[in-house]
C-alpha cells in the first residue's frame, strides 16, 4: 500500500479524475489485489511452517519466503520507476527485457543508483532479521487435533485470499478497476500481479466472430486503389505497379519524440526544445493527427516494417511474430529495385534490431558498435550506452552516399532515451538530470541539433532533391514533462491520455511536395501502404493501415497496444478497453458503440488471422 500511495503521489496528474469516492474505491480494490499477490506465493511456505519443528529448516523455508517476498517488493516499486516512461504498469514485457540488459544496466548504475543500492541494503537486512528470527528455538508447537484445525483454517483462509471473489472466474487484471477509468486499474493494480497475470497471456481475441470480424475490418479500410485479393488471405490487398520517379526514402525514426512536447506540434506552449525540426515541419508535409501502435519502440519497429499493432499477448517482431507469413517493408522496396540499408544508434543486438532488419528486407544493419565517435565531446563524455544520435546520422549520412539509386533507409536514434547522456554542457539549458524533466529537454535540444546538422549536411548531396525524407517517433514520451508543461497549460488538467500515443510526423521534399499541414488521421501503420502508393510499387501486402495519401479510404482508424489495454482512434473519438470494459472513452454514446465495434473486430481479426498464418502469403 506504501508503494501504490508512492505510486500516486508520484503522477499526481495521472490520477486527478478520481473523486474522493473512487479514489479510496481504488485503494479498497488495491487492497484485494495485494492480498491475492501476497497469498499467491505465500501459501506453500505457510503450510510448510505448520509442519516444520526443527529450527534451521524453519530458517531455511522462511529465507526462501523472504525472497520471493522480496522479489515482489523490488518488482513493484521498480515498476513505479518505469511508470514514469509509459504511464502504466509493467505486465509482460519484463519477460523481454534481456534484448535491453545493457540500457537496464547502465540505469540501474546511473541515475537510479540511489533506488538500487538502497534495495540491496534494505534487501540484505531483511534476509538476515527474517533468518535470525526463524532460527529461534519454538516455545510451543501446535500438534494433534489442534494441527489438523488449523491447517483446514489456514486452508479456507489462504484460498478466499487467493481466489477473492465468488464468480466462476478467478480474479484478474480486468476485474481490479473499481470504476471504469484507466486511473483506477492504475491505482488498484500493482505491478507485480500485473507481470505474472501476463507471463502466460490466454488468447483474448475472441470479441467477436472472426468472419464478422474479418468483414467489418474490411469495410472500414475497403479502396478501389487496394483491392483485397484472396478469401483465404482476406486482409492482402493488391498495389497496382505505376509509373512514378523512383524517389530515395531516408525515414529517421526518433526515439521518444511524443508530439505533446515537440514545437510545432504540441498544444500547449512551445519549450523552444526542436525549433529545427519544427522548421523542417513547416517546409514539408506536417502531419498534426498521427499515432504510435504501441508504447515500446520494438514495438514501433515493427509497425514500420510490417504495418501490424501487435495483439495483446503476442510476441514481437524477432522474437515470435515473424513465425506468421508477414508482409515487410525492406522486401517489397527491394522487389521494386530499390537498395536497402537499416541502423540504429543503440547498441547492435539491442532490441535485435539486427535480426528484425534482415527479416524485414534490408540488406546491410549497422549498431552503434559500427559506428565511429566523431561527435565532439567534453572531457569524459564519451557515449555509455550505445552512440550519441550526431554519430549516427553522420554515419547514415556517408553510407547512404555510397548506396545505389534508388535506395531505402531506416535509422532510430536513441540519445532521447534515459538516461540522458549528452556530448556537450552546451546543450544542457536546463540543470541537467540524467533521468526526468530537464535531462529530456536537454536531450531534446541535442537531438534537434543533430538532425540540423545532418540534413543541412545532405542537402548539399546530389540525390538530395531525388529523395523524400520521413521524420517520425517510435512512441509518444508519456507524460513525462508534466511538471513543466504544466506551467504552460491554460489550465491546470492532465492531457487526455491519450495524448501519449500522439507523435509527429514529417513527410520532408521540398522539390517534390509543396508545404502542407495534414490533419488526416494516421499512425505507423499507414507508413508502409502510403509508401507503397506514394512510390507506385507493384505489391501484394497485408497491413492494419493505409495510405495516407488514398482520399478513398472508407474510414480511417489507429488501433493500438498498450499492455492489457487495446484501443481505437477514430475522427469520432477514442476508445480504450481493458478487455472487460470501455475504461476511458472521448465522443458521444453512439460513436463509442462504433468506435467498440470496429476495435472488436480489428482485434479479433488481426489476431485470429495471424494465428492461423492467414494474413499474408
Amino acid at each position: 500500500m506504501a508503494i501504490r500511495l508512492s505510486l500516486y503521489n508520484f503522477y499526481l496528474a495521472d490520477f486527478s479524475d478520481l473523486s474522493s469516492g473512487e479514489f479510496y474505491a481504488s485503494l479498497l480494490m488495491g487492497f484485494r489485489v495485494d492480498m491475492i499477490t501476497l497469498f499467491t506465493f505465500s501459501s506453500l511456505f505457510i503450510l510448510a511452517l505448520l509442519f516444520v519443528k526443527n529450527p534451521k529448516r524453519r530458517a531455511v523455508i522462511a529465507l526462501v519466503w523472504a525472497m520471493v517476498l522480496n522479489t515482489i517488493f523490488v518488482l513493484s516499486f521498480s515498476d513505479v520507476l518505469y511508470y514514469d516512461y509509459i504511464h502504466r504498469h509493467m505486465s509482460s514485457e519484463i519477460f523481454n527485457l534481456g534484448d535491453d540488459a545493457d540500457i537496464i544496466v547502465g540505469m540501474a548504475f546511473g541515475s537510479m543508483l540511489p533506488f538500487t543500492l538502497g534495495a540491496i541494503i534494505l534487501s540484505g537486512t531483511f534476509f538476515y532479521t527474517i533468518y535470525k528470527v526463524f532460527l529461534q528455538e519454538l516455545v510451543h508447537f501446535i500438534l494433534g487435533k489442534k494441527l489438523i484445525f488449523l491447517t483446514l483454517i489456514t486452508l479456507l483462509t489462504l484460498f478466499i485470499g487467493i481466489r477473492n471473489s465468488f464468480a466462476g472466474k478467478s480474479f484478474g487484471s480486468a476485474d481490479a478497476y473499481a470504476v471504469n477509468k484507466v486511473s483506477s486499474g492504475n491505482l488498484a493494480l500493482n505491478g507485480f500481479f500485473t507481470i505474472y497475470r501476463t507471463a502466460k497471456t490466454s488468447s483474448k481475441h475472441t470479441l467477436t466472430k472472426l468472419d464478422d470480424a474479418i468483414k467489418i475490418t474490411q469495410e472500414a479500410m475497403q479502396t478501389p486503389n487496394a483491392p483485397f485479393l484472396d478469401k483465404e488471405y482476406p486482409l492482402l490487398r493488391s498495389y497496382a505497379k505505376k509509373e512514378k520517379p523512383k524517389y530515395n526514402v531516408v525515414i529517421v525514426l526518433l526515439e521518444s519524440f511524443g508530439a505533446e512536447h515537440v514545437d510545432g506540434f504540441t498544444h500547449y506552449k512551445e519549450l523552444n526544445v526542436t525549433p529545427y525540426f519544427k522548421k523542417l515541419s513547416n517546409e514539408g508535409l506536417k502531419f498534426t493527427n498521427f499515432y504510435s501502435n504501441g508504447y515500446r519502440s520494438i514495438f514501433g519497429i515493427t509497425s514500420v516494417f510490417t504495418g501490424i499493432t501487435i495483439p495483446t499477448g503476442f510476441e514481437y517482431l524477432g522474437k515470435g511474430l515473424e513465425l506468421s507469413n508477414l508482409s515487410y517493408l525492406g522486401q517489397v522496396a527491394k522487389n521494386n529495385g530499390y537498395s536497402t540499408l537499416s541502423m540504429q544508434a543503440a547498441n547492435n543486438r539491442s532490441y535485435r534490431v539486427d535480426a528484425v532488419s534482415h527479416l524485414a528486407g534490408f540488406d546491410a544493419y549497422y549498431g552503434a558498435d559500427d559506428m565511429p565517435n566523431i561527435e565532439a565531446c567534453d572531457e569524459g563524455r564519451a557515449p555509455l550506452t550505445g552512440t550519441y544520435d550526431f554519430n549516427m546520422l553522420d554515419f547514415y549520412h556517408k553510407k547512404l552516399n555510397a548506396m545505389k539509386e534508388p535506395f531505402l533507409g531506416f535509422a532510430f536514434t536513441d540519445s532521447t532515451h534515459s538516461d540522458f547522456y549528452l556530448p556537450s554542457k552546451k546543450f544542457e539549458r536546463y540543470p541537467h538530470d540524467l533521468k526526468n524533466y530537464n535531462g529530456s529537454l536537454n536531450a531534446y535540444i541535442y537531438a534537434d541539433n543533430s538532425i540540423e546538422r545532418f540534413m543541412e549536411s545532405v542537402k548539399k548531396e546530389p540525390w538530395f532533391e531525388r529523395t523524400i525524407f520521413i521524420f517520425t517517433s517510435d512512441h509518444g514520451s508519456g507524460d513525462a514533462l508534466n511538471e513543466i508543461a504544466r506551467a504552460y497549460r491554460p489550465d491546470d488538467k492532465a492531457l487526455d491520455s491519450i495524448e501519449h500515443f500522439r507523435i509527429p510526423l514529417i513527410i520532408y521534399a521540398p522539390k517534390i511536395f509543396e508545404p502542407q499541414e495534414i490533419t488526416t488521421l494516421g499512425s505507423h501503420n499507414d507508413i508502409f501502404p502510403s509508401l507503397v502508393d506514394l512510390l507506385g510499387w507493384e505489391a501484394n501486402i497485408t497491413t492494419m493501415g493505409s495510405s495516407l495519401f488514398d482520399k478513398n479510404i472508407h474510414e480511417r482508424f489507429a488501433y493500438f497496444f498498450a499492455g492489457d489495454l487495446i484501443g481505437l482512434v477514430t475522427n469520432d473519438g477514442y476508445v480504450k478497453y481493458n478487455f472487460k470494459n470501455i475504461v476511458e472513452q472521448v465522443g458521444s454514446e453512439a460513436n463509442v458503440e462504433k468506435m467498440k465495434k470496429l476495435l472488436f473486430a480489428i482485434d479479433t481479426a488481426e489476431a485470429g488471422l495471424l494465428e492461423k498464418n492467414r494474413w499474408a502469403k
